[in-house]
């Protein structure tokens, strides 16, 4: 620690001048620690401002005066008169030039000083263009990985637009499949409510609710009849009915819907089940069924039925109805 001669603040490290050995912090010496480290041995001839505005002695006080009153020196021979005027003008011409001398050595000082700042400079430029030439490269990484980030963000959009593709055709797919499925049943009629029995006959049933509504279906009309398990309740098994001609089926299950108090006491079981008899639809069209069912009573639409296989909704009498695919066809009506 010291104490810098020109603010009297004390501090760690600083310069010393080589003439008064005073002690100055950087920014009173008037130089950057940086460029102070850089000169080296020149250290050893550094000055401080006030050592520097100090003039040089000048050479004239060093030379021998001539006497002014030589006449008491018998030893020495008179000069003449005419020499002396001629040194006396040499010596005022030398006095004249010294004179300059100490501007002159301030300039080279003040040289050296700017020569030894434009090292520092030049050493700072040096580590601008080093760091601007590791920007440079790291800017170049970063936009190979933005060119990478774009070619990936490209390929995204078109896999994108590719599982677009491929969903729309799923779609297709998936409803063409229903609809292939939902034909397969179109002469199907299910029956449900119907109690089972270990020694019951199907065709017998068939014939007693034929009896009861008024419709029944002779033997060689029937393609199979069986009972099936439901989704959602393995243990009931409705009775599915497949008849060769579609208008019988259809003929059947409007017979059916007239008579809505058929139960399963009118087949002479021992039980007052009600007994539904309906187009045999697919799982996923009955999950339709339901909600056009629900959206229907909440928006006021009085009809919702099932013809032909078909989903059919009409708000009232006068209006006109409308066919029930897909829940996209839902949204359109209700959303």
């Amino acid at each position: 620690m010291f104490t810098c001669k020109r603010c009297e603040v004390e501090s760690r490290d600083g310069v010393t001048c080589s003439v008064c050995q005073a002690q100055f912090d950087f920014p009173c010496a008037g130089i950057t620690e940086c460029g102070w480290r850089r000169l080296g041995d020149r250290k050893l001839t550094w000055k401080c401002q006030t050592c520097k505005s100090t003039p040089v002695a000048s050479p004239q006080t060093t030379l021998l005066k001539i006497p002014a009153n030589k006449s008491n020196s018998a030893a020495s021979p008179q000069t003449p008169p005419a020499d002396n005027e001629n040194i006396l003008a040499e010596l005022k011409r030398l006095s004249t030039q010294m004179e300059s001398l100490p501007a002159l050595i301030e300039s080279v000082n003040s040289m050296h000083k700017e020569l030894a700042e434009l090292k520092t400079l030049r050493a700072d430029v040096s580590e601008v263009k080093s760091s601007v030439e590791s920007f440079s490269h790291q800017l170049s990484v970063l936009t190979n990985k933005v060119s990478g980030l774009e070619d990936e963000i490209e390929t995204m959009k078109n896999a994108r637009e590719e599982i677009a593709s491929l969903q729309d055709r799923v779609k297709k797919l998936e409803m063409q499949q229903t609809e292939n499925e939902q034909r397969s049943r179109m002469n199907n009629i299910e029956i449900k409510g119907v109690p089972m029995s270990s020694n019951e006959n199907l065709f017998a049933i068939l014939d007693k609710i034929g009896e009861t509504i008024g419709l029944t279906i002779p033997k060689e009309q029937i393609n199979y009849i069986a009972r099936v398990p439901t989704r959602g309740d393995k243990q009931a098994k409705n009775i599915i009915c497949s008849v060769h001609n579609s208008y019988l089926k259809n003929d059947f299950v409007a017979a059916a819907r007239k008579n809505k108090k058929l139960n399963a006491g009118n087949l002479g079981l021992q039980s007052v089940n009600r007994i539904y008899i309906n187009d045999h639809l697919t799982p996923e069209n009955k999950i339709l069924l339901n909600k056009t069912k629900v959206l229907a009573k909440e928006r006021g639409f009085e009809y919702v039925w099932v013809s032909g296989c078909k989903i059919l909704m009409r708000k009232n009498n006068s209006s006109p109805r409308h066919h029930i695919k897909t829940d996209h066809d839902l949204k359109k009506f209700f959303c």
